[in-house]
C-alpha cells in the first residue's frame, strides 16, 4: 500500500469513511474482502485519487459522492441530511471529519 499522508477519505462498496491514522485505516481495512480491496479507492487531501496499489484513479461524481456521505451521516445518527450537497472534494474533508 503506497499511503503516504493523513487524512484520507476511502470509498469502497457504497461506502465513505473518513481515516485520519495508519491505525484507523488498517481498522477501515480489516473486515474488506479481497474483492472490495481491489475496488477500494481513496482521496488525499491534495484531492489526488488513488486505488489501494497506488495507481491514479478516475474521481468519483460529485452526485454520488453526495449519496455516500449523506448515507454515512444518516448512519451516524444525523438528521437533515438532504441539504448536505458535495461540490468540491475538499467539503468531504471537514464534513466527515466532524462527524467522525
Amino acid at each position: 500500500m503506497m499511503i503516504k499522508s493523513y487524512p484520507l477519505v476511502l470509498i469502497f462498496d457504497q461506502s465513505i469513511e473518513y481515516v485520519d491514522s495508519a491505525k484507523s485505516l488498517q481498522d477501515s481495512l480489516f473486515y474488506l474482502s479481497e474483492k472490495q480491496l481491489k475496488t477500494a479507492i481513496y482521496i488525499n487531501e491534495d484531492a489526488e485519487i488513488y486505488d489501494l496499489d497506488g495507481n491514479p484513479q478516475n474521481a468519483p461524481s460529485f452526485p454520488y459522492l453526495t449519496t455516500l456521505v449523506q448515507q454515512r451521516l444518516v448512519s451516524e445518527g444525523q438528521c437533515c441530511t438532504a441539504k448536505i450537497q458535495i461540490t468540491q472534494l475538499g467539503q468531504l474533508f471537514s464534513l466527515l471529519e466532524e462527524f467522525n
